[in-house]
């Protein structure tokens, strides 16, 4: 029944809350759409440039690899750079260390430790960084690639990174050893 002062026009009038709720469901929906880099434009630093050429020369004489991703390496310069204090100083001296004494590379960390060297860590960090997928240590380490990290790259032809189970469902479960 209606009241008498409202005109019956047989529609039901809309619920504000119901809608306020139905758009932020749709506009939450619509956000998982943005790729991640343009949803994160606002948080980007400077540190997320490509690598520099000299971290590259480095990171082939540390990880005796002649090519490298650069795609990856970009992503594991911006992590040197934002966990490694001075990461951009103690490159540069590495890389006009490399450059000033080209036999030393073939021993690099012996070379730099017979020198005393004040970046004598670095080379330990960078091939973490390439082997493991891992920059920084402790509270400050970030995992910035597991799957194409080089540790899993030069197996890659036997072994596959571990995961998830590789069989059907529960195949975890099955003691190989009983399996016939």
């Amino acid at each position: 029944m209606t009241q008498p002062h409202e005109p019956d026009t047989g529609h039901a009038v809309p619920n504000s809350g119901r809608r306020l709720m139905l758009a932020s469901i749709l506009a939450s929906y619509a956000s998982s759409f943005i790729p991640w880099p343009l949803a994160n434009a606002q948080t980007t630093t400077p540190a997320t440039a490509a690598a520099p050429e000299a971290f590259l020369n480095v990171s082939r004489v540390i990880t005796g690899r002649a090519t490298l991703d650069s795609v990856q390496a970009n992503r594991l310069y911006a992590g040197l750079v934002a966990t490694v204090p001075s990461f951009v100083t103690q490159l540069n001296a590495l890389a006009a260390f490399i450059a000033g004494n080209p036999s030393a590379a073939k021993q690099l960390q012996v070379s730099l430790d017979a020198a005393n060297a004040p970046f004598a860590k670095l080379p330990r960090q960078i091939a973490t960084a390439w082997y493991v997928g891992v920059v920084g240590a402790g509270p400050l380490a970030r995992c910035v690639t597991y799957e194409t990290s080089l540790m899993n790259v030069v197996v890659s032809d036997r072994l596959k990174p571990p995961s998830y189970a590789y069989g059907p469902y529960g195949s975890w479960g099955r003691n190989p050893l009983s399996a016939a």
